[in-house]
């Protein structure tokens, strides 16, 4: 039995979490004795689920995963030693982790990179950190195409040691019969209205300010539309006053953080993402499985996932202008609209399931762990 350990260093629980929670379940236990290790923080709460499915969970103290990456290699080390996993798997780039790997000598190293444009601001200690990491010659599995040339590029990557592997998502579950009058009643929504709809953490890197900017322009134009996003973050409060400043409040929803998210894209007749950077963004994904038509910003993996005037349009980020002009063209156009989400459904039924991320990313592990022991 492959002894695989999985490793989470970031302290929040979001669609890069469910990604990792989705391999530590689903992977092949004829094969794979599967443990997975962790903060041991209330966000993270959800992956003791998993305990249920047979994962062996190893919780860390939280303030063993924050600090100098010169503290924390020794601490890691040794729980690597304990376990003494054949292959470890890393959730992002994790410094300390990497290193503390290296030096076990045992196992493989592999790591998800899911946002590799993202600027991880690092002092010159923690850069240097990083290269000799990075120059341990992890496996890197991007979840698209452009975010691996993106990691080439940036971090120095030999694409020899690198592969794609997107999200999987599971598509059936996007397919229930939700009342949408007990939905809009719940939301404090007009059934009749057209929704504009978008899920993502309420931080910066999402862009909601634009989203705020174009949808000042779109509801002056449309009075039978409502935006509503699905999301908690630290801007929460700050939204919520701007959207009060500018007389939208009664047609600017927040629902805060949802678990059901599925129940809630089917009230959805377009779907925003305007993201200032992003990886393969799983939300897309979602939406295409609720064939919902998108409009997102060209940054980072949607341009892999939307193309445009098949799936969706596509925006420059940072221009709210551009995105309320693609907001209106949606609105304006429902018979195209409508054949938009049939396309994004059908892509997300061929390429995006949980299966087939599952079947790759264990082929990738197959291929690791056979090469020659001078390979590695």
């Amino acid at each position: 039995m492959i002894e695989i350990l999985y490793f989470q260093q970031n302290k929040t629980f979001g669609l890069t979490e469910r990604y990792l929670l989705d391999l530590a379940r689903g992977i092949d236990r004829s094969r794979y004795h599967v443990h997975l290790m962790f903060p041991e923080v209330s966000e993270l709460l959800p992956f003791e689920q998993l305990d249920s499915d047979g994962v062996c969970l190893h919780g860390l103290p939280a303030n063993l995963v924050t600090g100098n990456a010169v503290h924390l290699v020794p601490k890691l080390l040794k729980a690597f030693w304990n376990l003494n996993p054949d292959l470890i798997h890393f959730n992002d780039p994790v410094v300390a982790g990497m290193l503390a790997g290296r030096l076990q000598q045992h196992a493989v190293l592999a790591m998800t990179h899911h946002t590799p444009e993202l600027n991880r601001q690092y002092n010159r200690r923690g850069q240097l950190f990083e290269r000799i990491a990075l120059g341990g010659r992890p496996f890197v599995i991007f979840t698209s195409e452009n975010d691996r040339l993106t990691g080439i590029k940036r971090d120095g990557i030999r694409s020899e040691d690198s592969a794609v592997v997107p999200y999987g998502i599971n598509v059936p579950s996007f397919n229930g019969d939700f009342d949408r009058q007990s939905i809009c009643d719940e939301l404090g929504v007009s059934p009749a209205h057209r929704i504009v709809g978008n899920v993502a953490r309420l931080v910066p890197q999402k862009g909601h300010d634009y989203l705020l900017a174009a949808a000042g322009i779109v509801l002056s134009n449309f009075e039978d539309v409502t935006f509503v996003v699905v999301g908690e973050g630290k801007l929460r409060d700050d939204l919520s006053a701007k959207v009060a400043r500018a007389g939208l409040a009664g047609r600017f929803v927040f629902t805060g953080q949802r678990a059901d998210v599925p129940r809630l894209l089917s009230i959805f007749d377009i779907f925003v993402m305007p993201s200032l950077f992003e990886g393969l963004c799983m939300a897309v994904l979602e939406a295409f499985a609720a064939g919902l038509p998108v409009v997102a910003t060209s940054v980072g993996g949607i341009p892999s996932t939307v193309s445009e005037g098949e799936t969706g349009i596509l925006v420059p980020p940072r221009d709210a202008n551009a995105l309320a002009d693609a907001l209106l063209w949606m609105l304006g156009h429902p018979h195209e609209r409508s054949e938009m989400g049939m396309m994004g459904k059908r892509r997300a039924e061929a390429r995006f399931t949980v299966t087939t991320m599952l079947e790759r990313t264990e082929a990738i592990y197959e291929r690791l762990l056979s090469r020659p022991e001078s390979e590695g």
